[in-house]
Order: C-alpha cells, then sequence, then structure tokens
C-alpha cells in the first residue's frame, strides 16, 4: 500500500496550457523552490494536488485504518493515541 501511494506520488505529471508535462521532479520542485510568482506557484501546487489527491486519497484512509489496527493490536488501546 505504500509502495503505490509512493509510486502515484512520484510519478503523477501536470500538463501545463502549452501541452508540456511537468513532474515533480524536476520541473514543479524547480517551481517550487525558486518562483515567487503566487500564480505560478498556486498552479503548480493545485496540479499537482488534483494529479495525486484523488488518486491517493482512499489508499491513504485504508493506510490509516492499518496503522490504528496495528496500535490497538500491540496493546495501545487508548482512543486518543489512534489517527483519525
Amino acid at each position: 500500500m505504500t509502495n503505490e501511494l509512493a509510486n502515484i506520488y512520484s510519478t503523477a505529471v501536470v500538463t501545463d496550457d502549452s501541452g508540456r508535462e511537468n513532474r515533480l521532479d524536476p520541473e514543479l520542485t524547480q517551481i517550487m523552490a525558486t518562483s515567487r510568482d503566487y500564480e505560478q506557484l498556486k498552479w503548480a501546487w493545485q496540479g499537482w494536488r488534483n494529479a495525486t489527491g484523488p488518486r491517493m486519497k482512499d489508499l491513504y484512509a485504508q493506510l490509516v485504518d492499518k496503522m490504528n489496527e496495528a496500535a490497538v493490536d500491540s496493546g495501545n488501546r487508548a482512543k486518543e493515541n489512534t489517527i483519525k
């Protein structure tokens, strides 16, 4: 499950208006590290979120459930110690 999440995160692509594909590394990382243009930064962040978030959402929820089950199984029964 964590491998699948990492794969989605590392292989997602954000396409700009000219059709150029921007990957996390190096293109989007470079934009986020150097740009001071609000609209460009917003485009990069929203594009990345839209390319990864919907694909990762259910897997991440499953991962949290499994982590909580493991915590309970290992004797950590305090409700406040589980991830919400």
